[in-house]
């Protein structure tokens, strides 16, 4: 007499995996916790006010970058909860009437009105590409 061994996968039992579908739970959890340390470590960093520089010498940068198509660096004169923004890199488009035309280095276009600067400085263009430099 011989027995007969019968396997069933769950497969043929009707079973149907989702595969990583039952994960996503998990990991859209830890993804939002891990988000929410990036800011409250972004938010931690204490950004120094810089020299607040007077209209005509953002002026002369401003017009100094829009001519070389030249990279700045921007601090806004805004604060939140006490601390500065962190410094803006962008390129200058234009002007429109009092307000400042920047690209920002995501593609963005903003407005921007010169009495927000408080100070700019020309900014390194192989930093701007992500180049490498002699110093890096």
């Amino acid at each position: 007499m011989t027995e007969e061994v019968v396997l069933l996968n769950p497969d043929e039992l009707g079973y149907i995996d989702r595969g990583k579908m039952k994960w996503l739970g998990m990991m859209l959890s830890d993804h939002t916790e891990a988000l929410k340390q990036m800011k409250a470590e972004d938010q931690q960093v204490d950004i120094p006010p810089k020299e607040e520089m007077t209209i005509e010498d953002i002026s002369t940068i401003l017009y100094e970058a829009y001519v070389t198509k030249s990279p700045v660096s921007i601090q806004a004169n805004v604060l939140k909860d006490g601390q500065y923004y962190p410094d803006v890199e962008c390129l200058v488009m234009g002007y429109l009437g009092e307000k400042i035309i920047l690209q920002l280095k995501d593609g963005r276009i903003k407005r921007v009105n010169i009495e927000l600067i408080r100070h700019i400085k020309l900014y390194n263009v192989l930093k701007w590409h992500n180049k490498r430099t002699e110093s890096e």
